[in-house]
């Protein structure tokens, strides 16, 4: 069987540089997206090209399997309308809020900044505080708690799994972006004790754009298929338990916004959104397929981790902060 022309499915030439296949996956991703009206074959073919064309070393092997890469010069990387993804979630409008007042609010149309720009950091990089320049660059950030005596537990491994996939597929594809693990929702000032502190809340994973933040929970569901009715999912005949991510992101946003404050004197706007990922046992990233019934009143509907990250990364990418590298509201997560 003839192996796809990759660059074909992106559109792009065999010369393209990493940021004009970058800019052409996102545009046919978007483009192709089964909840934007397109083919899931043809997006299981965006997302496979970029598998191959994303990595430097798999796009050498690949360009040695079709004979050499053509030699041409690098393509400009193509403008996009409104320049990123314009995603939202129709029905779950985002949280935000200033300075830890509370609100619901439905996002303004905006002109979003290049995703895929240079980052520009605040504070400047010349300033040693809040955070180190090694931190500053570290793109993934805080590690889980071992589980069980012997050996990677399952819980382990799905956290491995996700944190693989968060990386390589939404990291890469916004520079400005970094990943926070095993986050704490709260840290009551007096909890001085590690005896106190182990009973905080946490959340898996929270992905940081910016002042956008968006919390991630990761699932393993024993089956190919699912259904989400806007309050349960049901996989296999049993009713697959989801965390109340849309509370944590605003337990989160307030608490963020309070520490901020008082360690800077100056308010935050930030914005919260969240996404429950799924994973399959069969490690299709396409599986479970969910079928949503009037799943829209409740919240965003639990996908797929190859449905999902195209999610995340529109929701991080619509934004004029984007390219903005807080290290500010970085140093705030670390703690």
């Amino acid at each position: 069987m003839r192996e796809l022309d990759y660059y074909a499915v992106l559109g792009v030439e065999p010369g393209a540089d990493a940021s004009a296949i970058r800019a052409a996956y996102r545009r046919a991703a978007r483009q192709h997206h089964p909840d934007r009206g397109g083919s899931a074959d043809a997006f299981h073919r965006v997302q496979e090209a970029w598998e191959v064309l994303g990595s430097e070393e798999s796009r050498q092997d690949y360009d040695r399997r079709r004979g050499g890469a053509a030699e041409s010069a690098p393509s400009p990387e193509p403008t996009e309308e409104g320049a990123g993804f314009t995603y939202t979630r129709s029905g779950a409008a985002r949280t935000s809020g200033r300075a830890g007042s509370r609100s619901r609010e439905r996002r303004r149309p905006r002109r979003a900044a290049q995703p895929d720009q240079p980052p520009v950091y605040v504070p400047p990089l010349e300033s040693p505080e809040p955070l180190s320049l090694a931190l500053t660059s570290q793109r993934v950030h805080g590690h889980f708690a071992p589980h069980g005596l012997f050996g990677r537990s399952k819980t382990a491994r799905r956290h491995q799994r996700t944190v693989e996939i968060l990386e390589k597929h939404v990291l890469s594809a916004l520079p400005a972006a970094r990943l926070f693990n095993d986050v704490r929702l709260t840290v009551p000032p007096a909890a001085k004790s590690s005896r106190r502190r182990a009973k905080s809340p946490t959340v898996d994973h929270v992905l940081l754009c910016g002042q956008t933040l968006v919390l991630v929970s990761a699932l393993e569901v024993p089956a190919a298929a699912a259904s989400w009715d806007g309050r349960a999912l049901r996989a296999a005949g049993r009713v697959v338990p989801l965390p109340n991510l849309a509370a944590a992101a605003t337990q989160l946003r307030i608490s963020l916004a309070q520490r901020l404050t008082s360690a800077h004197q100056t308010s935050f706007s930030l914005e919260t959104d969240y996404q429950h990922l799924l994973l399959a046992a069969d490690g299709d990233v396409f599986h479970p397929v969910v079928e949503a019934q009037g799943a829209g009143r409740h919240g965003p509907v639990p996908l797929a981790a190859g449905r999902a990250i195209g999610h995340l990364v529109n929701v991080l990418s619509d934004s004029p902060q984007a390219h903005v590298v807080d290290r500010r509201v970085m140093a705030a997560l670390r703690e």
